[in-house]
């Protein structure tokens, strides 16, 4: 007969096994792979190649207790190594799983932030002209503050002060960006 004390204890080694399998909060790009090169028209424009086109992004799996995100795109080698934030978006309602194509261009379905360019909304990959590959960074963050809770315009540093003990998950995801070979 199986006392009451081993009884408990394999229904705890049961439940903890049950929380271990529950898939990874992840973000997915359908415009590019994981760790692949990311297409040339999401480039910022301008000075530099592309149409400054945001990706289109999924996302699976957040803590059920998610009330919003927050989304950032950093370029760690900008800036000659001092990190250029290229994009910035919270507010993302937590019941929210995916922006189209052109939805972070066009300011859809978040509160814009200020990158590091100083402006409010996204800004597309544009390394200098003579630099290898450059990775950017997105990183989705699950968080447990409501939705309209942070004012428009706020930098990364003002974002992530707010976030501290509120942050529940990550998930991201790299891209990389080439200048095309003329």
């Amino acid at each position: 007969m199986i006392s009451y004390q081993k009884l408990s204890l394999l229904a705890g080694l049961l439940l903890c096994s049950a929380g271990a399998m529950a898939a990874p909060f992840s973000l997915h790009a359908s415009d590019f792979h994981n760790t692949g090169k990311l297409p040339v028209s999401m480039g910022a424009g301008g000075q530099c190649p592309g149409e400054n086109i945001s990706p289109a992004l999924s996302w699976k799996d957040a803590p059920a207790d998610t009330k919003s995100f927050v989304l950032l795109i950093e370029d760690p080698q900008g800036a000659n190594g001092l990190g250029v934030t290229h994009f910035i978006g919270y507010g993302i309602d937590g019941k929210r799983n995916h922006f189209a194509q052109r939805d972070l261009t066009h300011v859809t379905g978040y509160t814009a932030g200020t990158n590091s360019k100083n402006i409010q909304g996204y800004f597309g990959p544009c390394p200098p002209v003579n630099a290898d590959v450059h990775n950017y960074n997105f990183t989705l963050i699950a968080t447990d503050i409501a939705p309209d809770a942070l004012q428009k315009g706020l930098t990364k540093e003002a974002v992530m002060a707010q976030l501290k003990g509120h942050a529940l998950a990550s998930a991201g995801l790299v891209g990389q960006f080439v200048f095309p070979k003329k």
